[in-house]
């Protein structure tokens, strides 16, 4: 296996080990591998996997990324693409200066903003992932879906072997395109889930769902195009823009934990309802999506908390 280094200095401020602190906890984090102060993730480019392995250094407010990329027949092409894709996945060229000047339009929303100052959002790997990862978390709490995500990458996905620790590879649109939806549904997933998640895949395998086409379009063109695919709600929809396909100005209002920690921080004394926490929301345009993984971030770090405290383990 071939082995190349570079290195990426994102836009400042930024703190790789808060990202990791993040991952560490997400329930959508189920392929990356965090150990310590280094990020493990495998990867197709094309049809070749590749493992990206990832270490810091540097500041607390400047980090500096040392990438390693893992894989055969590695050429400039393929670093090239592995380089892209670590600056979409963690927004490192993005200037999150305008993103942090809502703090004078909204002191309450602030408060997140200072505390996590040198961190932004992490989109999930690649949109078909996303796509898969919500619809396996509608309606269900955040450690049933994460169970749900790994029952489904063991049954049809990949593994890799890379520096004594095992990689999974995200299954294919083809892989779970060709499977029986009772198949997974005899791993403990919901028989309208299952056939979601095959409707999802044939499409994006036939090229009839074109992520890449979709993020060029205007966010309500790819709202309508998403929520007219059957098992594809609003709350789907805006999970998948924002997180799989990276529009900063996108909120999932329909979020029970966004509606219960805007509902607290804002002294309602109840969880926001969808039209409040959008009303609300007004005020962070347009940057609605980083917003909302920064009240994500805020439920996840309570979450573990009260874990840490009562002696849970995951």
């Amino acid at each position: 296996m071939e082995l190349v280094e570079e290195h990426i200095t994102p836009v400042s401020p930024y703190n790789f080990g808060l990202t990791l602190g993040y991952l560490r906890t997400s329930s959508s984090a189920i392929l990356e591998h965090i150990s310590g102060d280094r990020y493990l993730r495998a990867i197709r480019v094309g049809d070749h996997p590749v493992v990206v392995d990832i270490t810091f250094s540097g500041p607390i407010d400047q980090t500096t990324l040392h990438v390693k990329v893992a894989g055969e027949r590695l050429n400039d092409d393929t670093i090239r693409t592995v380089l892209t894709w670590v600056c979409r996945v963690f927004s490192l060229e993005v200037n999150p200066a305008p993103f942090h000047a809502l703090y004078k339009r909204d002191p309450v929303f602030g408060i997140l903003i200072n505390n996590y100052r040198n961190v932004r959002p992490i989109l999930i790997a690649d949109p078909y992932e996303a796509m898969l990862w919500t619809i396996l978390g509608q309606q269900v709490h955040t450690r049933v879906a994460r169970r749900m995500k790994w029952s489904l990458v063991r049954l049809c996905g990949h593994p890799l072997e890379y520096d004594g620790k095992e990689l999974w590879l995200l299954p294919t649109p083809r892989d779970i395109a060709n499977m029986d939806p009772s198949d997974i549904e005899r791993i403990g997933i919901s028989k309208q889930k299952a056939n979601t998640i095959v409707r999802v895949s044939y499409l994006v395998s036939t090229g009839t769902l074109d992520f890449k086409e979709l993020g060029g379009l205007e966010p309500e063109s790819v709202y309508q195009a998403l929520t007219r695919i059957k098992g594809i709600g609003p709350w789907t929809a805006e999970c998948v823009m924002m997180r799989g396909l990276g529009f900063d100005d996108v909120i999932p209002a329909g979020d029970v934990g966004l509606q219960h920690i805007v509902g607290r921080f804002y002294g309602l004394g109840r969880k926001a309802t969808e039209s409040e926490l959008r009303q609300i929301a007004e005020k962070w345009r347009p940057w609605r999506g980083w917003a909302a993984f920064l009240w994500w971030f805020q439920l996840q770090t309570e979450a573990y908390v009260q874990q840490i405290a009562s002696g849970e383990k995951e």
